[in-house]
């Protein structure tokens, strides 16, 4: 019985180190800048892009969407829709683009839509790390129109 209880201390300290050992490498990984925070976005060639595959679908000029936004260019993105303008230059936080495609938008679902999910139930498409680490820049680099 000794020997159990020895094992069982010995596997919660091997865990505990473990789990300390494996944050470590996630900070450290999550800490690394990339190369979309450490050079100028550009709306053309990186974010264009992004909104071209996962936005145009539903967001084009020519679609109707309830939130009226179109985001087929700069100048009609800046305009924004129904819900204002979406970009906050300087700011992402406070940019409804930014928020919308984050884990808690302020209003309605997560951005991009699944077009295949069923009604009522939440997207499960997300933005890659690298996409939103794109967006999230190009608007701290005052989401500019290149």
């Amino acid at each position: 019985m000794e020997t159990l209880k020895s094992f069982i201390v010995a596997l919660g300290v091997l865990s505990a180190s473990i789990g300390m050992a494996m944050t470590g490498v996630r900070d450290t990984v999550a800490a690394k800048p990339s190369d979309s925070t450490t050079r100028e976005i550009s709306f053309n060639a990186d974010v264009m892009p992004i909104l071209k595959r996962e936005c145009l679908p539903c967001h084009a000029e020519d679609n109707y969407n309830p939130s009226e936004l179109s985001l087929d260019s700069h100048e009609l993105l800046m305009e924004g829709g129904k819900h204002g303008v979406p970009v906050v230059p300087g700011d992402p936080e406070k940019s409804i683009l930014f928020q919308k495609i984050g884990p808690s938008p302020p209003f309605g679902d997560r951005m991009p839509l699944d077009p295949k999910r069923k009604r009522g139930m939440a997207s499960t498409r997300t933005l890659s790390e690298e996409e939103i680490r794109i967006i999230r820049a190009w608007i701290e680099q005052g989401a500019k129109g290149d």
